[in-house]
């Protein structure tokens, strides 16, 4: 991050090593009104490849703005600082963060769901599991779903 009234540049980093790391699928889910931090988040999540964005094309905002008071009750944001991603050399100030998947920001979950459920599918062996697998995709797809049944811990 290059912040302009200071000249300095500061790094962000995660943790060198961490003892266990989940190797489950990441889905974020973005709309046109997901901004800032949100984007952020996403931006990394996609340019290091650890998951797939669904949804809408974000708002734009990676640049940070300070407030200045012009007098006469106008107040403006001006940019004072820009975000720099580490792989792509770059940011998504005006642009956004163009989802992997792109679908209405209402479709978005569903359409995570059913992108989860097609890999499932395609990596299980043949039988009751696959079959199973593919009978729910089919319901996602259609935008149905199995009502959940719940049980009392004693009642297993």
């Amino acid at each position: 991050m290059y912040d302009r009234p200071t000249g300095l540049t500061r790094q962000f980093w995660t943790v060198k090593t961490v003892a266990q790391r989940d190797d489950k699928p990441v889905y974020v889910l973005t709309s046109a009104r997901t901004f800032s931090g949100g984007e952020d988040f996403s931006y990394g999540i996609q340019a290091q490849k650890r998951g797939t964005v669904v949804g809408e094309t974000t708002g734009g905002g990676s640049n940070p703005v300070s407030w200045y008071n012009l007098g006469q009750d106008i107040i403006v944001a001006i940019p004072t600082a820009r975000t720099t991603n580490v792989v792509t050399k770059t940011n998504w100030e005006h642009v956004g963060v163009k989802p992997d998947i792109a679908v209405p920001a209402a479709q978005a979950l569903q359409a995570a769901h059913a992108a989860i459920l097609r890999n499932l599918v395609s990596s299980a062996k043949e039988g009751k599991e696959r079959q199973e697998l593919q009978r729910v995709l089919a319901m996602v797809e259609k935008g149905e779903s199995e009502q959940p049944v719940y049980t009392l811990r004693g009642e297993r």
